[in-house]
């Protein structure tokens, strides 16, 4: 059952429990107000009926006690033609005179056993109350039995009820179409919200929940579930990207090492078959050495790699940015003395905020790729100013459709150079991985012929 219809069904269920409780005290109430008048008047009538009678029967003192009775009687029903049915017993108990049809005969016997008191009671269809009084004639003692009908207010009663049903039951169909329909309304919002959330089910995470300028719940949830949807949607995206450079990522490093060892069981075969001069398996061993140290680098910088995804904050205090080129170009001197590169540094007094060991990591990794695009005897240019760190080579530079792929891990923008120089294409990798544990990027700047510039910008300006 849909919740529109629960929600129907709960409010008319209780609408209606409602309106038949307040009907049934309303008619209750009504009901017993008019008995206790109809009874208040049947007690009425039989007190005056006993004193006309009284009066009547004295005035008659001369006749015969039956003869005496029967006129009084008639006078009274004559001047109180409402006074219903009577009868009239003497003192001991026997019947004089009374006006019950023979069918009715039978409320005589069933009359109230004690003078004074009254009593209802059904019979052939009908209610009556039955009434026992008693008076004095003469210093005779006689009982009136009277019989008050009360089926006119039984009859009204329930007539009352049918009406009442009539109205509820009419109130109820109104109100069922009403609520239907303005249900049906109030809850459009959710079955569009159910469509939305469908259309994500099946693949779709673009779909959002059409939100309509309205504060109620229903506007909440929407923008709570776009929002929601939304949050997927970027997840589910970044996990395609990251599942996608993951596959990438092992393509590329399985390509990788696939040419180092091909080399290295190249050369082991060769100097297993054949029986070569010193300086053939000299040059066999070193080319094995060479590649097998291009593998140990490999394998050290993807130890890294490993390391900063899983490793917890880095511990960050001040340091002079000259001290952390100073440890960076000791690392890298030969390579730079072979080129006869000269280095220039500016702005070494600038506190640089970070984790030394990584920062010397990270400026390392951009000098050595410096150090291989510049040409012999060319210089490069290490700078600090707040909020950033610069190193310019007048290399030979990069075309622009490589610039925002150099950090991706074994990206090499000219590999057959890479491939001479020993590179793997993970130093950049590394140092774009440091850079953002710093809270800072990696933005290069480089064209053809015309060198590279690499900036290191933090996200807040670098000072004590």
């Amino acid at each position: 059952m849909r919740l529109n219809t629960r929600v129907t069904l709960i409010a008319l269920v209780l609408c209606l429990v409602f309106s038949t409780s307040l009907a049934a005290i309303l008619l209750v109430s009504g009901f017993r107000h008019e008995l206790k008048s109809e009874l208040d008047r049947g007690l009425n009538a039989s007190g005056m009926l006993s004193g006309t009678l009284s009066a009547a029967m004295e005035a008659f003192a001369s006749l015969d006690d039956e003869e005496r009775v029967a006129r009084a009687v008639r006078v009274a029903v004559h001047y109180m033609p409402g006074a219903g049915l009577v009868a009239v017993a003497d003192g001991q108990g026997a019947l004089i005179h009374d006006n019950f049809p023979l069918e009715m005969a039978g409320l005589l016997s069933v009359m109230p056993g004690v003078p004074g008191q009254y009593h209802i009671q059904r019979f052939e269809g009908g209610v009556y109350q039955l009434i026992r009084r008693q008076f004095m004639v003469l210093e005779q003692r006689f009982t009136l039995f009277s019989a008050w009908e009360l089926s006119q207010v039984y009859e009204g009663a329930k007539a009352q009820a049918r009406a009442a049903a009539l109205v509820i039951g009419g109130i109820g169909l109104l109100l069922w179409a009403l609520l239907s329909l303005a249900l049906r309304a109030a809850f459009q919002p959710l079955r569009r919200l159910e469509q939305a959330a469908m259309l994500i089910a099946g693949g779709d995470y673009a779909a959002r929940a059409p939100c309509a300028p309205r504060r109620d719940e229903v506007g909440q949830l929407s923008q709570a579930f776009n929002h929601m949807a939304g949050a997927t949607q970027e997840h589910v995206e970044r996990l395609t990207r990251q599942d996608t450079a993951q596959k990438q990522f092992i393509a590329d490093m399985a390509h990788e090492l696939k040419t180092p060892i091909t080399s290295m069981v190249g050369y082991a075969d060769l100097m297993r078959r054949s029986k070569l001069d010193e300086a053939r398996q000299q040059q066999a061993l070193s080319a094995i050495v060479s590649q097998g140290e291009r593998l140990e680098r490999m394998g050290a910088k993807l130890m890294q790699l490993s390391r900063l995804s899983r490793a917890d904050d880095p511990i960050m205090a001040w340091h002079k940015a000259k001290a952390l080129f100073t440890s960076a170009l000791e690392a890298l001197d030969i390579p730079a003395q072979e080129k006869g590169i000269a280095f220039e540094v500016t702005g070494g007094d600038t506190p640089v905020y970070g984790d030394s060991d990584l920062m010397i990591t990270l400026i390392q990794n951009l000098l050595s790729n410096a150090i291989k695009a510049s040409y012999p005897g060319g210089s490069i240019a290490l700078g600090a100013c707040p909020g950033e760190i610069s190193i310019r080579d007048e290399g030979a530079g990069i075309a622009p459709e490589h610039l925002p792929h150099l950090t991706e891990a074994f990206y090499m923008a000219d590999k057959s150079r890479a491939r001479s120089e020993q590179g793997n294409g993970l130093g950049l990798a590394l140092a774009s991985r440091i850079a953002i544990l710093h809270g800072a990027s990696i933005a290069f700047e480089s064209a053809p012929g015309k060198g590279t510039t690499v900036r290191v910008s933090f996200t807040s300006p670098i000072h004590p």
